[in-house]
């Protein structure tokens, strides 16, 4: 006799409403960091540094010491929330191992940030050398992120989520894989620019034109493939 083994539902294999437990772990880092050094902070603290380097904005150091935390669990909230929202909720599933390490890669960038600028509040030379230090992690995570996009499926909230990709799972394979490439070759370019040029405005200028062309190429490209497949049927009759 033929058993059938029961299929497990798909909503089971979904992240539960709540963070993964290193990035819980990684936003109370944070609050235990800001707690341990509050007393040590000036009353008001830098928030903003302007392209010249230089500190522009300043505000209390209750601020400047919980506003990356909280916004960090804010975001770790979200995470969870956004997957189950997703209409293609059931993909990530197969990816759920990828998705994870996105989160932490994202909120341990918060982090960094947090703690760079916190220093900077107690150091006039990690002030001036704020855009280095959060450019050159951003390039860090560029890569981390870029090396992990081909692994993931259709979804709404990660990825090159063009209407195109999102509709063909071939494109959408194809879009993940260059956009991959770029962020890898981005961050590259941002870390080395971040660490062998001491100038903010140089950083910015490379940012930008990374950012749009981790944005404009892979949404041509997917564009193009999918006007190739359009064409396919009519060329094979």
């Amino acid at each position: 006799m033929n058993t059938l083994t029961p299929q497990i539902p798909t909503e089971q294999k979904l992240a539960p409403w709540y963070p993964p437990k290193t990035v819980l772990a990684i936003v109370a880092g944070m609050f235990l960091f800001s707690i341990a050094i509050y007393n040590k902070l000036p009353d008001m603290v830098p928030t903003h540094w302007g392209l010249s380097g230089e500190a522009d904005a300043f505000s209390p150091k209750a601020f400047g010491a919980f506003f990356a935390p909280v916004l960090g669990l804010a975001i770790a909230i979200l995470f969870p929330v956004l997957q189950r929202m997703d209409p293609k909720r059931e993909s990530y599933a197969n990816f759920q191992s990828t998705w994870v390490r996105f989160q932490i890669g994202i909120i341990s960038f918060f982090a960094y940030i947090h703690v760079i600028t916190v220093l900077a509040g107690l150091s006039p030379w990690m002030s001036s050398h704020v855009a280095m230090f959060i450019t050159s992690g951003m390039g860090v995570l560029f890569i981390l992120l870029g090396n992990s996009m081909g692994k993931i499926e259709q979804n709404w909230f990660v990825g090159v989520r063009t209407p195109w990709a999102l509709s063909d799972p071939e494109i959408w394979r194809k879009s993940q894989r260059l956009g991959g490439l770029l962020f890898v070759l981005g961050g590259i370019a941002i870390l080395i620019v971040s660490l062998a040029i001491q100038s903010s405005i140089a950083l910015f200028v490379t940012f930008i034109t990374i950012i749009l062309t981790i944005c404009i190429v892979p949404t041509v490209y997917s564009y193009m493939l999918a006007k190739k497949k359009s064409k396919e049927p009519s060329a094979n009759n």
